[in-house]
């Protein structure tokens, strides 16, 4: 797949998901620490979103078309996969199907698709690996007695270090 086209689909599965934790935080107007949880996914959402419009605006005119990353083919249909099942979940749903729902998007490659991207455009991140996923872990293990989502949050937590000691 191009660069250029892959920066495109990354920063457009960006805003999808800063639109999905929008609505999530809607909901939950009544509810200060699940509200702020959401409202704090979906502005990092949107910054990854902008790093990655960013880089693509900082990348060489010709470098769009002529650098190729494949393999992520199946990557990306997994974050569409988990993207259209948390908007299917939609903001009405009960907190742990919600925190469910985003635990299970999280891990999917997206956040590893941005880094890849940037790193081929050789533009910076400002965000820590791993701040992002940790902070939806820590809160959903605190807000969630669930069995599944708790075990999804250990597994995200798990993940997130075996990445960092890579």
């Amino acid at each position: 797949m191009k660069l250029d086209a892959i920066l495109e689909r990354c920063r457009r599965l960006e805003e999808r998901a800063s639109v999905l934790y929008r609505s999530y935080a809607a909901a939950a107007r009544n509810d200060p620490a699940l509200c702020a949880l959401w409202t704090a996914l979906a502005r990092d959402e949107e910054a990854h979103a902008r790093s990655v419009a960013l880089a693509g605006a900082h990348l060489e005119p010709t470098a769009g078309w002529r650098t190729w990353l494949d393999g992520w083919e199946e990557a990306l249909a997994d974050v569409e996969h988990g993207l259209a099942e948390a908007e299917h979940v939609g903001p009405d749903a009960p907190t742990d199907r919600k925190l469910s729902a985003a635990l299970e998007l999280e891990m999917t490659e997206l956040e590893a698709l941005r880094h890849v991207v940037l790193a081929a455009c050789r533009a910076p991140d400002a965000e820590p690996p791993g701040e992002h996923v940790l902070r939806l872990a820590d809160v959903a293990e605190r807000l969630s007695d669930d069995s599944q989502v708790r075990l999804q949050a250990a597994l995200l937590r798990a993940r997130t270090r075996l990445k960092e000691s890579a």
